[in-house]
């Protein structure tokens, strides 16, 4: 079946992590316990079914973890992860050529889309890649985070598409590749070390080597 849309992660497959990790030094230096503890009830919320809050649980879990209210939790959550480190991407930008990638896709006919763990919006202002997408949005919002089926099953529908019809394109094997492949999508991961035995239907390191690889392929689908 001819592939119909391409959907990216966006931290770290839209730009460089790198960057991140060297911009967010000030924040994680004067956050160190929050970033700690945050980082690791994000890992143990993937694995909790149902979910019916996610925000809730979210901070419910941070207050455990940190010895403090719920309220305090969320509050530490909204004013730092959502605020202020999100910030820090104003000095973030995307991969060279990612940009005139997306509009050769667009040209094609391709639907694009974004889905990321955490929220989206403004990243992608800061990156100068807003209005690109058909639909962008967090896997928050869906009540669970990747590689759980819900965001990637969320993404079809809000394109009006079937999983197969849509091409995933992710850096992280486990939380995109694994993920998107449970539905039926095609995926194409972003490394610098090919896995072995891989699941992915394309394996880039660069946007360079992407684009006539992809193309060849929604054209061979």
């Amino acid at each position: 079946m001819k592939i119909q849309a391409v959907a990216f992660d966006l931290d770290g497959t839209l730009y460089p992590n790198y960057k991140m990790y060297f911009h967010s030094v000030p924040f994680f230096l004067a956050h160190p316990r929050l970033v700690s503890h945050f980082g690791r009830i994000r890992t143990t919320i993937r694995t909790i079914r149902p979910v019916r809050n996610f925000r809730g649980l979210q901070a419910e879990l941070l207050a455990i973890s940190l010895k403090v209210t719920v309220e305090k939790a969320a509050e530490l959550i909204e004013r730092n992860i959502y605020g202020r480190w999100e910030e820090t991407f104003r000095r973030i930008t995307a991969f060279p050529g990612i940009h005139e990638l997306l509009e050769r896709l667009k040209g094609q006919g391709l639907k694009l889309a974004v889905i990321s763990d955490l929220p989206v919006e403004r990243k992608l202002r800061f990156l100068k890649l807003e209005g690109l997408f058909d639909c962008a949005f967090s896997a928050e919002e869906t009540g669970y985070l990747k590689p759980n089926p819900e965001p990637f099953l969320e993404l079809a529908g809000r394109l009006g598409l079937s999983p197969g019809d849509i091409m995933y394109v992710g850096n992280n094997y486990k939380y995109d590749i694994l993920g998107a492949k449970e539905v039926g999508m095609k995926s194409a991961h972003l490394t610098g070390k090919r896995i072995a035995d891989s699941k992915a239907d394309l394996t880039f390191s660069s946007y360079a080597q992407l684009e006539d690889s992809i193309l060849e392929h929604i054209h061979a689908s």
